[in-house]
């Protein structure tokens, strides 16, 4: 039996929009982990599948943003599908440190959530604030059925919500899709049967390769540069699977992408998604743009290839939803968590544009404490004034006759002067509506939620890649290039556009729930989006 979950819902609007016969019966809310919004239109030549489709025959939001500074995985996946940014949501880090007891929590962790027949387990969505789309769409269609599927655990729980039917995530170490006892005591027949079917050792070849000609993947620049993470000892294509370890290797490939959309496709059929009276919702995020990028960066040929693979692969996918449900019958809302920095070595050497690679440990762990120690010198403070390099110690400083004011003063003093950081925003400042506008303030505090935040955030420089690692990329900062993701709609009578105006990733929510004719929470921070609508 599936757990009950009893929860308030956020104040409704009352809404009706007059929704006629032509509401779909399926709607795929789909996430692509680390999408920057140029990827669409850089690689369009390249598509012939279902990024193809979205692009040519949707409505596109080519300068939407995700308009906060916490550009990571759970906040963007927390946003897209409650409509609220991190402040709101409390989901404002796949990790933060709790303000009160100064423990690390992982933000979709749950301790009381049991493994299921022995896999998944300790994950829920108990930390997210508010509600979703599909929990909106539950609350107005109890028959409707919300069904979310990830490789990554944070992308599927947090894009289905406090109560959806189904939720599923990919193990790589049993190379299974998994959940908890949060959602179900017992798997479906049908998932049994996909973890058994050996869709790995049937799907997944012995060696990663390009699928296009080389000379197509050089117009952006070589394959092998400095930089870009090893794979068995190089950077170049092909990229061999070792045997023992393909399951966890996939994700770092193309193949945990496909694995995901086969598993969705199983889901459909045997779920009956799309195929009932009231309208379903099934949320997909394809987790493994993030990981390839991670590793080799936004501009590499692995990053290159694995988008034009999950093209192909959602080109069938779609494909499949046109034969099963009939294409007039579901629309598909696309976005991203977050975006990527370039690499700093090709930015700078290819592009001819300023980047840096700052190592984290000198930075942090090296030229802050001596710095923080010639303060607590000065001051005579033996007490740490720096806790777990996010929280100030305002009573060791008050003891030694330091006020607030002064001290944030003087930290602010010493970050300013380490490699890489531009700013520094206390939480008095984000919480203050009186503190003086300057660049960034406002994204700050998109993302600050004050019972879970801490004493103070930094902003690195742009095109600044502060790290503990040699090579490969990240994400997280306030900067355009983590920010800016893609925002597209399409459904067979939507009129494809591209709209220049601003938009956001929280728009995503309540666009689809205008849509379908739904209430939806008053505190939202996204909109519906006029240009989408559903024609008669």
């Amino acid at each position: 039996m599936k757990k009950i979950v009893v929860f308030a819902l956020l104040p409704l609007l009352a809404v009706s929009f007059g929704c006629s016969s032509s509401k779909p019966k399926l709607v795929v809310l789909l996430s692509v982990d680390q999408m920057r919004g140029d990827y669409l239109g850089r690689f369009e030549g390249d598509f012939t599948g279902g990024f193809k489709r979205l692009w040519n025959e949707g409505i596109a939001y080519t300068n939407a943003d995700l308009n906060y500074a916490s550009t990571e995985t759970g906040p963007g996946h927390a946003t897209l599908s409650t409509g609220t940014y991190p402040a709101k949501s409390g989901i404002h880090g796949n990790e933060w440190i709790e303000p009160d007891t100064r423990n690390d929590v992982y933000c979709v962790a749950d301790s009381t959530a049991l493994p299921v027949d022995g896999l998944g387990g300790k994950l829920s969505p108990r930390n997210l604030l508010t509600t979703t789309l599909g929990d909106w769409l539950k609350s107005a269609s109890p028959q409707s059925k919300v069904f979310s599927v990830s490789v990554k655990d944070r992308a599927a729980i947090l894009m289905g919500g406090k109560r959806p039917d189904k939720v599923f995530w990919y193990d790589g170490r049993s190379g299974s899709m998994v959940t908890s006892s949060y959602y179900m005591n017992s798997f479906p027949a049908y998932v049994k049967d996909f973890n058994a079917s050996g869709w790995i050792e049937k799907n997944v070849p012995d060696a990663w390769t390009r699928l296009l000609p080389e000379e197509v993947y050089e117009r952006f620049g070589p394959d092998e540069f400095e930089g870009e993470g090893l794979w068995n000892g190089t950077t170049t294509f092909p990229h061999a699977f070792a045997k023992d370890r393909k399951a966890d290797q996939i994700r770092t490939s193309p193949y945990g992408d496909l694995l995901t959309l086969a598993f969705a496709q199983e889901a459909v059929v045997a779920e009956n998604l799309g195929q009932g009276n009231a309208t379903d919702l099934l949320a997909i995020s394809l987790s493994c743009t993030d990981y390839v990028g991670h590793h080799y960066g936004p501009s590499s040929h692995e990053l290159h290839d694995q988008l034009v693979r999950i093209d192909r692969g959602l080109g069938e996918f779609f494909a499949f939803l046109d034969k099963q449900l009939g294409k007039e019958n579901y629309i598909v809302a696309l976005t991203a968590d977050h975006g990527v920095c370039p690499l700093p070595e090709h930015h700078s050497r290819v592009e001819r544009r300023e980047g840096r690679r700052i190592d984290y440990n000198t930075v942090v762990r090296t030229a802050l404490p001596q710095a923080i120690n010639t303060l607590m010198e000065e001051w005579k403070i033996s007490e740490p004034l720096i806790e777990k390099n996010a929280f100030l110690n305002y009573s060791a400083a008050a003891k030694a006759g330091i006020d607030s004011l002064t001290l944030e003063r003087r930290v602010k003093q010493v970050f300013l002067k380490l490699d890489g950081v531009t700013d520094i925003f206390f939480r008095r400042e984000l919480l203050s509506p009186s503190t003086p506008d300057r660049p960034y303030l406002s994204k700050f505090r998109n993302s600050y939620n004050p019972g879970r935040g801490e004493d103070f955030q930094v902003l690195a420089c742009e095109f600044c890649l502060l790290s503990t690692r040699k090579t490969g990329s990240t994400h997280g900062s306030a900067h355009r290039y983590d920010s800016h993701v893609p925002l597209v709609f399409w459904g067979s009578t939507f009129k494809g556009q591209k709209i220049s105006r601003e938009a956001t990733s929280a728009d995503l929510a309540p666009t689809v729930a205008r849509l379908l004719g739904i209430p939806f929470p008053s505190t939202l921070d996204g909109v519906p989006l006029p240009e989408v609508k559903l024609q008669k």
